[in-house]
C-alpha cells in the first residue's frame, strides 16, 4: 500500500504530522487502506448480470443444437466473471455509491475508536482515513474539537485532498488539508488547544 506513496512524500507528510501536534496539542491519526470491507457479493453480483450480458450477446451469433447446452455454457462463463469479478477493479464496478460510503464510514468510525481515541488519555484527537477501494475520504475529530469545526469545515478538507488526489499528488493533499486544519483549530481556539504536547499516537501514516 505504502508503493502509492514514495519515501521522500511520506516522510514529508510525517513532518507535517509532527508540526501539526506540536502547534495544536492535538493528535492526529492519518490511515490509508486498500479497502473498508471484502465485498464477498460483489463477485458474485458481477457475474450474473456479466453472465446474462454475455449469453445474450453471444446467442445472436451462436446456436446450440442441443438446448441443454445453454445452462452449462451459462454456468462456465458465471464462474469465469466470478473469478475475474474478485479483482480491485472489477470488484468496484458491482459495487453501488450508498453502499460504498457506508461501509468506508463505518471502517472510519471503527478505526477512529481502535486506533485513536481508545488509546489516548483526552478527546484531542483528529483521524483523516483514505479508502483506496471505495476512493472514500473522511475527517473525523474528538468532541472537544467538534465544538469549534463544522461538519462543512471538515468536508472541505476532503474537497482538498479529492483535487490533489485527482491529479496524483497524495503528499500535496494530505500535507494542505492538514495545514488547513490547524489553521482553523488555532484559529477558533484561540492558539494551542492541549496543555501537554501530545506523543500518545504514532507520528506515521498507517497502511492497512
Amino acid at each position: 500500500m505504502n508503493a502509492m506513496m514514495t519515501q521522500e512524500d511520506i516522510k514529508i507528510v510525517e513532518d507535517k504530522i509532527r508540526q501539526f501536534e506540536l502547534n495544536t496539542g492535538c493528535e492526529l491519526l492519518l490511515i490509508v487502506c486498500k479497502s473498508s470491507d471484502d465485498y464477498p457479493a460483489a463477485p458474485f453480483r458481477f457475474a450474473l448480470v456479466a453472465s446474462f450480458l454475455f449469453n445474450l450477446v453471444f446467442s445472436h451469433y451462436i446456436e446450440f443444437q442441443h438446448a441443454e447446452l445453454w445452462p452449462l455454457f451459462f454456468l462456465i462463463t458465471f464462474l469465469l466473471f466470478t473469478w475475474l469479478g474478485r479483482f480491485w477493479l472489477v470488484k468496484r464496478l458491482a459495487l453501488a455509491d450508498f453502499e460504498v460510503r457506508r461501509e468506508s464510514l463505518e471502517k472510519a468510525i471503527e478505526l477512529f475508536h481502535t486506533q485513536g481515541s481508545s488509546k489516548v488519555s483526552h478527546q484531542l484527537t483528529a483521524m483523516i482515513m483514505v479508502s483506496v477501494l471505495e476512493r472514500q475520504i473522511h475527517v473525523l475529530v474528538d468532541n472537544k474539537l467538534k465544538e469549534q469545526i463544522s461538519q462543512q469545515e471538515l468536508d472541505d478538507l476532503v474537497i482538498i485532498m479529492q483535487s490533489h488526489f485527482r491529479a496524483g499528488n497524495m503528499a500535496l493533499g494530505f500535507s494542505e488539508s492538514i495545514q488547513s486544519l490547524q489553521e482553523k483549530i488555532l484559529k477558533d481556539f484561540g492558539g494551542k488547544v492541549g496543555t501537554k504536547n501530545p506523543g500518545e499516537l504514532k507520528d506515521s501514516i498507517l497502511f492497512l
